[in-house]
C-alpha cells in the first residue's frame, strides 16, 4: 500500500469515531496498529487515536514497541498529534509521522494544546522522527468540519 492508501484508512477511521480522529501504524508494509481496535466509540480522556493505535501495535508485537521496536514504523494520523500523543510517539521510537489536518484545523472540535509536533520532536534529544505534515489535509479537514456541524458547542 502507499502513503495515500494508509492515510485514507486513518481518515476513514476518523469519520467513524466518536471524536473525529484516526490513526494507523505500519511496519514493513503491514498494518500493526489501528485506532479502532476493540472499541469503536470511546469517551475517555486518554483514548486518543494515536495512543489506541500504539496500544494495538504493542499487543500485535507482543508488548514491544518502545525504542528499537518502533524503528521502521510509520504512524499515519488524520490530524497532527497533540502534545501527549506526540510524546508517546517519540517514546516508542516510531521514526516517521504522516498527518493530515493541523492542530489549528482541529481546535474548533476540542480544546487543544497548540504545541506543534515538530517543536516537540526538536526538544527530544535521543529520538529523531521524520514528519510529513498536511498530507491529504483537505480530506482530513472535511471530517473535522462534518463532525463540528453535527456537534455544535
Amino acid at each position: 500500500m502507499t502513503d495515500k492508501e494508509y492515510m485514507d484508512l486513518a481518515i476513514e477511521l476518523s469519520s467513524k469515531a466518536y471524536y473525529p480522529y484516526g490513526a494507523v501504524i505500519v511496519k514493513d508494509n503491514k498494518i500493526i496498529g489501528r485506532s479502532d481496535s476493540n472499541v469503536l466509540v470511546s469517551k475517555t480522556a486518554f483514548s486518543h487515536a494515536e495512543l489506541r493505535a500504539i496500544e494495538d501495535a504493542m499487543e500485535n508485537l507482543g508488548g514491544h514497541l518502545c525504542a528499537e521496536g518502533g524503528k521502521g514504523c510509520t504512524i499515519y494520523s488524520s490530524c497532527e498529534p497533540c502534545a501527549m500523543c506526540m510524546g508517546a510517539i517519540l517514546y516508542t521510537g516510531i521514526d516517521r509521522l504522516v498527518y493530515g489536518a493541523t492542530l489549528e484545523d482541529s481546535k474548533e472540535c476540542v480544546n487543544e494544546i497548540l504545541a506543534k509536533s515538530k517543536d516537540i520532536a526538536n526538544t527530544c534529544s535521543n529520538r529523531s522522527i521524520e514528519i510529513v505534515s498536511e498530507f491529504q489535509r483537505e480530506d482530513a479537514v472535511k471530517v473535522l468540519k462534518k463532525w463540528q456541524e453535527n456537534n455544535p458547542n
